[in-house]
């Protein structure tokens, strides 16, 4: 808000950030992902809160948000959209290949399992039936036209037109956020990290500056 002078955030990853979640709220530390994914995720995790940061820097002062981060974050925006739907030119049997998502799949490539390793239910198996089919159908149409066309069908594999391969503008954290408005720390990922106050007599009010 505006009448936040200055703040300090540090963020410290831990295990539980790239472990399962089963149920509402239990971790399960046997069940993490893989660690660059779980880096990818730690970044854009860091990159959120930052953004937010920059959002209310601006807002506070009365300053226009940065030329690159606002067209960073419509491109990201974009670049989400674009994956809610498939392209036609993408394969039917590869359109849930997500072990993020799945573990398990039957041979059309329709997921029969999640990540847990839980068999999915019959209402979720039918879900992903009726989006698998519908694609298939969109496939198979698409093919047809670039037969129709004169071109291979070895360009599956092409990316859509639809997707920009630009990439998105470089982050400028640095030059942007302010540390009298809130001095942000991102702790590195894959190392030990720690923090700890011990104190034998209180109430105590800690202050530290990283």
């Amino acid at each position: 808000t505006a009448s936040i002078s200055s703040c300090s955030l540090v963020i410290v990853p831990q295990a539980n950030l790239i472990s399962k979640v089963k149920g509402k709220s239990s971790i399960q530390y046997h069940g993490q992902i893989d660690k660059e994914r779980g880096e990818q995720l730690y970044d854009y995790f860091c990159s959120y809160i930052q953004g937010l940061l920059l959002e209310g820097q601006c807002k506070a002062r009365s300053e226009d948000l940065p030329e690159w981060y606002t067209k960073r974050k419509t491109f990201l925006e974009q670049q989400q959209q674009n994956k809610k739907s498939y392209s036609p030119s993408t394969p039917p049997d590869e359109m849930f290949r997500d072990a993020s998502k799945y573990s398990e799949w039957d041979e059309r490539g329709i997921p029969t399992k999640d990540s847990e390793g839980n068999a999915l239910t019959k209402s979720a198996m039918k879900k992903l039936t009726k989006l698998y089919e519908a694609h298939r159908k969109k496939h198979s149409k698409w093919k047809e036209e670039q037969q129709k066309s004169g071109d291979d069908c070895a360009s599956e594999q092409t990316l859509p037109s639809s997707v920009a391969a630009e990439a998105p503008p470089v982050e400028q954290w640095e030059g942007c956020l302010d540390g009298s408005f809130c001095h942000f720390v991102k702790g590195s990922f894959g190392k030990r990290q720690g923090l700890e106050f011990t104190s034998d007599m209180g109430p105590f009010v800690h202050s530290f500056q990283v």
